[in-house]
């Protein structure tokens, strides 16, 4: 289970008033994120973290007097010379504070049990800061799973500002003379262990321990007490049905096969193939996954980029052990689109976060209609695209709207993003860049990367690569195609200027061709949305 799952079972089996402190907001060097919890019993720690070790001693010894008087937001600051000399991170949480009485109950955790009750992921809007007669520290709104609030926002018209908050992008906000912190709260990640052999129980082990919940599957499960660990042990018999519907089930699933028996690997991997599985890991050589998949009629150029045979990140492992670190540090990566490699290839500080803007503000002169509205598969162009940048967890996301805005806003229903208008969108796309650049100042964001609305092959695979680029010291990082340069890109913060310098319909082609860039191969990126052609093309291409 997740660190916030693992905080509401403790407050919910203790029997004393507790402390519960959240890190609503960070500037500079933080170990922690906005969202991280700790919680605090007397002058005992029971569960989770605010920092790295500087900030837990004073929560505990001073934080239930901080808070006596109701919640309120302490904010600690290692970036002056005559802050705290035990502050070492270099910068400034903000971190609220609330006591909880004995049988009582807080909204936050209150509202993540129903979030894990229903396997579903829901938002919380936290007053964090208010200059509004009524509207206090401490105060919730709440969007997903239901869940009485004790200390919900009153109705009116910050309630109303608050609920728009809770269907876009997460992060601090400010807007009707209060201060929020949006953040997603979602249930733990389910991993799935096909097999029950002596190497898959370390894998339990330290997958349980790491924040996953952890289900055994084997035809028969020969020795239960080795995994302990697992929330669920499921013996099959054979037939894998159950075992597909609880991956589907699961609000994000993760598979590792490692029967070392062909016919249960073969099985197992037809399974999850046809799962919503976003990772399967296959233990054994490329070789043999590649005869499993032949005979499961999977062509040699079709392979499954959820795919990963040999499993696990190279680490020389030997030992079961080791090999479980190998498995379990790549599911963790591929989960968070981090790219696993030494924190020491990073030019970037380790916290840093990339706003993303699709731009969709087009008026499709050449399509006739709104191209951000052509379906694939059911889904609007706009939502696809939107969506493959929003499951990069880069930073927030906005999408850039201008003609049929309205229509474009409706097809992004419930998408964790921020919806920028820009005005001035018949002037060209410059105005649209120059729009996306203000909104991402504000965010506080340490890059920005731009993503063209009309790209329908886009993947969260490449933009990760992108921004890994970006991380590893390049200044823009850009799509490159049939020996040209474009979006999507990637920009340093130091480059923004020469975005906003951009003028008329203007891409940032000409910044592309001539700055210091990166260039990451990405054929697809020649087929985009411009023509009635484009769209029967698109629409003529195997799923």
């Amino acid at each position: 289970m997740n660190e916030l799952e693992r905080i509401t079972r403790e407050a919910v089996h203790t029997d004393e008033a507790y402390l519960l402190a959240t890190v609503v907001r960070v500037a500079g060097s933080s170990y922690r994120r906005p969202g991280a919890r700790m919680l605090v019993a007397g002058d005992r720690w029971l569960s989770g973290c605010v920092s790295g070790g500087c900030l837990e001693g004073d929560v505990m010894l001073r934080g239930a007097h901080r808070c006596r008087d109701g919640a309120v937001v302490v904010t600690y600051d290692s970036t002056e010379e005559s802050g705290e000399p035990w502050l070492g991170c270099n910068g400034i949480v903000d971190v609220l504070m609330e006591l909880v009485p004995a049988g009582g109950d807080n909204d936050a955790l209150a509202f993540a049990r129903a979030c894990f009750a229903e396997e579903r992921a829901g938002t919380l809007v936290t007053v964090i800061g208010s200059t509004v007669p009524g509207v206090e520290i401490g105060m919730r709104l709440a969007v997903g799973p239901p869940c009485a609030l004790q200390r919900p926002v009153p109705a009116g018209p910050v309630w109303d500002a608050l609920a728009a908050a809770g269907t876009g992008a997460p992060g601090v906000h400010a807007l009707a003379g209060v201060t929020v912190l949006v953040e997603v709260i979602a249930p733990s990640p389910q991993l799935f262990v096909l097999g029950s052999g002596h190497d898959a129980a370390p894998v339990v082990t330290l997958a349980r321990s790491v924040g996953f919940r952890v289900t055994v599957v084997d035809r028969v499960i020969r020795e239960p007490s080795r995994f302990l660990a697992a929330e669920q042990r499921l013996s099959t018999g054979g037939d894998l049905a159950g075992l597909a519907a609880a991956i589907d089930a699961a609000a994000s699933a993760y598979v590792v096969i490692m029967h070392h028996q062909l016919g249960a690997d073969r099985a197992a991997i037809g399974v999850a193939l046809a799962s919503r599985a976003a990772y399967i890991g296959v233990l054994g050589p490329a070789r043999r996954t590649r005869d499993l998949l032949a005979e499961l009629g999977v062509p040699e150029g079709a392979r499954d980029p959820r795919l990963h045979a040999p499993i696990g990140i190279d680490l020389g492992a030997e030992t079961p052990e080791q090999i479980a670190l190998a498995i379990v540090a790549e599911v963790q990566a591929v989960m968070q689109r981090a790219p696993g490699s030494p924190l020491r290839h990073r030019a970037r500080r380790l916290h840093s976060d990339v706003a993303t803007i699709v731009l969709a503000a087009g008026g499709s002169r050449r399509l006739g209609h709104a191209k951000q509205l052509v379906e694939l598969g059911g889904e609007p162009l706009v939502r696809r695209v939107t969506g493959t940048a929003v499951a990069l967890h880069a930073g927030p996301v906005a999408v850039v709207l201008g003609a049929r805005a309205d229509d474009v806003a409706g097809a992004l229903a419930a998408l964790p993003v921020a919806l920028v208008q820009n005005a001035a969108w018949a002037d060209g796309m410059a105005s649209s860049i120059h729009a996306g650049v203000r909104w991402a100042e504000a965010t506080g964001a340490d890059a920005l990367l731009v993503v063209l609305g009309d790209q329908p092959l886009l993947t969260t695979a490449h933009l990760a690569a992108l921004r890994d680029a970006w991380l590893a010291g390049a200044p823009i990082a850009a799509s490159q195609f049939e020996d040209i340069l474009a979006a999507p890109a990637i920009f340093d913060r130091a480059e923004w200027p020469a975005l906003l310098a951009l003028t008329g319909d203007q891409g940032a082609g000409k910044l592309l061709r001539t700055g210091p860039v990166i260039a990451i191969a990405w054929p697809d990126g020649a087929v985009d949305v411009d023509t009635p052609d484009d769209v029967r093309a698109l629409a003529a291409r195997p799923a």
